[in-house]
């Protein structure tokens, strides 16, 4: 693509600001701009009069790019209007967020200590929202110097050689190639992408060194893309026609079969017609045929305006007395304000029905509902049980929809087509109106908290989201978190108790192996113990869960010439072995690689795949229990694609479908089959190798390993048959084992609560995690100490400072990380400490990451 007429979304380069000529002066407003930028900007809005609502998108000038904000509200006047600059346009006929949800983000912005406009971009989904894209073109010049038509002999810049003597692997050379393969046009981050993954090792610097420097040679020009959001989507409806309007000859239509009539006595009676997507393929051929006739019209209608017949509602099971005394808590405080609930119920007590009872309760009196799951992998399971209920008043949004689906799900919650959101951590900013009640099912769960972008926690958003919006919030969990706990004990949080079971089951007895007496067998896995349990289990016809929380088939690949391990190039971590794929794969950076025949640094082929990971455990359990249908369920299977159902087929609702149905004898699997499935055939729980997790360096390392433990144990047993739980370990005495052989969540909080207190750790004092990462190893350090020294007086006595140190894996995607803690129970202390830290100089490499109420040491 070489010229013509300019797209007018198309910037090559940015237009200049616009002086206003309106007399009494354009309105100002504050926008925050969607990149990592701290702090607001004052646009002007060029035409006069014009109010623009808050929460609204809008295309700005900033630098030499076009980039996407939104409006906050009125903006301040500068000392230097020259500086204005013009609002370029407004993005869509209604604001993006509304006044609660924006205000939300704004404080999640400044609590977490993110740029505002990084967070509303992260609130909207894909299609939603306007995006700016940085774009690199190839000039005609650029085209022929890539084409090596007419080009120059030589055109040396900077070092940069693009003449006809440049090797082929120069990196600005290829830049052109892959611009002429991609018809003249690639996005910036793409070009960037595609030079760290083939070129760093042979072309060190920056991409935009090299972007530039094909610029200022007349090579490409750089300019930005905005792409409108995506237009609301249209629902096809077929609509009765009178027969007085028909133009046909005949007073009624040719529907002979019983089938066809009533098809036509449905749209008849239908005033506002009936999606066609509701319709069987069957029914759909009729209406085509009658649109044919005349006697039907097929009409594109807004999806706002398609009336949707829910399902019938199903009546749930008879509240048990400790589910009404908790709904009967809970009901009473819908409506009168903010409340927070810890709904603390063991693992099968029936949490699920007490959420639906009172999010009905909510419904009935025309309060909005936002219930939030910590993984994709709750959601089919939950998704059904709410629309088994609720019907089409559902709407569910996670990040394995497709775009358009969230899109519509979205669009459909903001403008009151349904009234309850379902979904994962982002979805605590749906558009949900007059919200009254917000759900987090397994609070305690640390995929609440994101990990990448900006590091907010779903569960902790979502009760501030609940206090703004006057509405109760209710956590649930078996396992409570200790700082919900804590609060709870506080009195901050009411907690409601539900000790028992809804079935007349109890919870499974654990039984531990201990490894030292009963040490696994020749395969490295099963005690004796575990071994026969498992057997007598297939031998009842009985269902089996074998919990390791580790993917791949071998952890480590160990030379045994020289004892060199085979670890990733861009992480300080050993590769793990995925026979499946037959690929040697990095799980913190994605990395894959063949699998060598011979050691990489002996060249001899001694080469052992050891350690154990679920999908080695797979085909262990199938050599030993050869009549046994066996899947598994991790995140290697789970996706569409996966293959973890025995007979072949894959994805995590295949495997649910199926263990449901009784298609499976045992079920291998990482934490996704903890996180409250209910499989009533499931008598044996065997748990492999936990220890691991108990000894990692993070001081949550207890409390996860007894909440996984405890969920896992809760699997077992929730059917018509009692359950029964093995756990294999080397470490019988330790805390959170003895705590999951009794289920004691309490003894095991009050040990941990005093731990924790002795040390200073949370819930006693609040933490903020400074993570620093580069290229350059000695640079990163050098920063950590600049950083560590303005934050250490910045806090003075009230902040403790334990750092810089490396990070326990030191390297991630090629990256040196190191890390500073600071710890306080002065908020404002600690506050002001964290931002101290954002003035302190960097080097152009290193990046700095304020981590407010880390979640993970690692």
């Amino acid at each position: 693509m070489t010229g013509g007429a300019e797209d007018p979304d198309r910037i090559f380069p940015p237009a200049a600001p616009r002086a206003s000529t309106d007399p009494a002066g354009p309105s100002l407003w504050e926008v925050a701009v969607t990149l990592p930028m701290w702090g607001t900007f004052t646009y002007r809005d060029p035409r006069p009069g014009v109010h623009i609502p808050t929460g609204t998108q809008v295309v700005v000038p900033f630098g030499t790019r076009m980039v996407t904000g939104f409006v906050l509200g009125p903006g301040t006047p500068l000392a230097d209007e020259e500086a204005l600059r013009d609002i370029e346009s407004v993005v869509g006929a209604e604001p993006a967020f509304d006044p609660e949800v924006l205000g939300l983000c704004r404080w999640a912005a400044d609590y977490y200590q993110a740029p505002i406009g990084e967070l509303l971009r992260a609130g909207l989904p894909q299609g939603e929202r306007a995006s700016s894209v940085r774009l690199v073109r190839l000039t005609p010049r650029g085209e022929r110097a890539a084409r090596g038509e007419d080009a120059p002999p030589q055109i040396t810049l900077a070092g940069l050689d693009l003449g006809p003597a440049a090797v082929d692997r120069d990196p600005g050379r290829e830049i052109l190639r892959w611009l002429l393969e991609a018809e003249g046009e690639l996005p910036w981050r793409t070009i960037a992408k595609r030079l760290e993954t083939e070129q760093s090792p042979r072309a060190p610097g920056r991409a935009g060194n090299r972007i530039a420097r094909l610029e200022e040679a007349g090579l490409v020009e750089v300019g930005d893309e905005v792409r409108d959001r995506r237009a609301p989507p249209t629902v096809a409806v077929a609509v009765a026609v009178t027969p007085g309007d028909a133009g046909s000859a005949t007073a009624e239509p040719p529907v002979r079969t019983p089938a066809r009539r009533a098809l036509w006595e449905r749209l008849r009676v239908a005033a506002d017609g009936i999606p066609t997507a509701a319709l069987t393929p069957a029914e759909r051929a009729t209406v085509r045929a009658l649109s044919t006739g005349g006697w039907v019209r097929v009409e594109r209608r807004p999806l706002r305006d398609v009336v949707r017949p829910s399902a019938p509602s199903q009546e749930g099971p008879t509240p048990t007395e400790d589910q009404a005394k908790a709904m009967a808590e809970i009901s009473a405080a819908l409506g009168q304000g903010f409340a927070t609930f810890l709904l603390q119920g063991v693992t099968g007590s029936g949490k699920t029905e007490v959420y639906l009872r009172v999010i009905a309760e909510a419904r009935a009196a025309g309060r909005g509902a936002l219930v939030l799951v910590p993984e994709i992998a709750l959601t089919p399971q939950l998704a059904g049980r709410f629309r088994a209920r609720f019907g089409d008043d559902v709407a569910v949004l996670h990040s394995a929809l497709a775009p358009r689906e969230r899109l519509r799900a979205w669009r459909r919650l903001r403008a009151g087509e349904v009234g309850i959101a379902l979904g994962a951590r982002s979805a605590v900013f749906a558009p949900v109106r007059n919200l009254g009640i917000v759900v987090v099912d397994e609070e305690h769960d640390p995929s609440f908290k994101q990990e990448e972008g900006v590091r907010y926690h779903g569960r902790d958003v979502a009760v501030v989201r609940a206090q703004r919006a006057g509405a109760v919030a209710v956590l649930g969990s078996a396992t409570p978190s200790l700082e919900s706990r804590y609060i709870a004990q506080q009195g901050r949080f009411r907690r409601l108790l539900l000790p028992r079971r809804a079935t007349p089951r109890p919870l499974p007895p654990v039984e531990l192996v201990d490894l030292r007496r009963h040490p696994p067998g020749a395969d490295g896995l099963f005690s004796t113990p575990l071994a026969e349990a498992v057997a007598a289990n297939l031998a009842a016809g009985q269902q089996t869960i074998l919990f390791l929380n580790r993917r791949g088939f071998s952890t480590v690949v160990l030379c045994r010439a020289c004892g060199h391990v085979v670890r990733c190039a861009h992480c300080a971590v050993s590769l793990t072995y995925h026979r499946g794929r037959e690929r040697l794969v990095c799980h913190y950076c994605g990395t894959e690689e063949a699998v060598p025949s011979s050691c990489p640094a002996c060249r001899q082929p001694r080469l052992e795949r050891l350690g154990i990971g679920t999908e080695r455990v797979e085909a262990l359990v199938r050599e030993r229990f050869p009549g046994a249908r066996v899947a598994r369920l991790d995140r290697d299977t789970a996706g569409p694609g996966g293959s973890g159902v025995a007979d072949g087929g894959g994805g995590l609702e295949a495997v649910l479908r199926a263990m449901n149905a009784g298609e499976i004898d045992i079920l291998v699997g990482t934490q996704m089959v903890t996180k409250g499935h209910d499989f009533g055939g499931v008598t044996l729980v065997g748990v492999l190798q936990p220890d691991q997790a108990m000894n990692l360096p993070d001081f949550r390392a207890a409390e996860r390993a007894f909440q996984l433990l405890e969920q896992v144990a809760g699997r077992a047993g929730r059917g018509d048959r009692p359950g029964r739980v093995l756990v294999q370990t080397y470490r019988p005495d330790h805390p959170s084992i003895i705590a999951v052989q009794t289920h004691d969540y309490e003894g095991f909080v009050r040990g941990e609560l005093a731990a924790r207190e002795e040390v200073g750790y949370p819930p006693f004092t609040r933490m903020v995690a400074l993570r620093l990462d580069g290229s350059n190893a000695g640079e990163v350090r050098q920063a950590a100490d600049a950083v560590a020294r303005t934050t250490a007086a910045a806090g003075g006595d009230r902040v403790r400072l334990r750092g810089p140190a490396e990070a326990p894996i030191a390297r991630v995607r090629g990256r040196a990380r190191f890390q500073i803690w600071l710890a306080s129970s002065d908020r404002p202390a600690l506050t002001a400490a964290a931002r101290a830290a954002f003035g302190v100089k960097l080097g152009s490499d290193v990046r700095l990451v304020v981590d407010v109420d880390p979640q993970s040491t690692l």
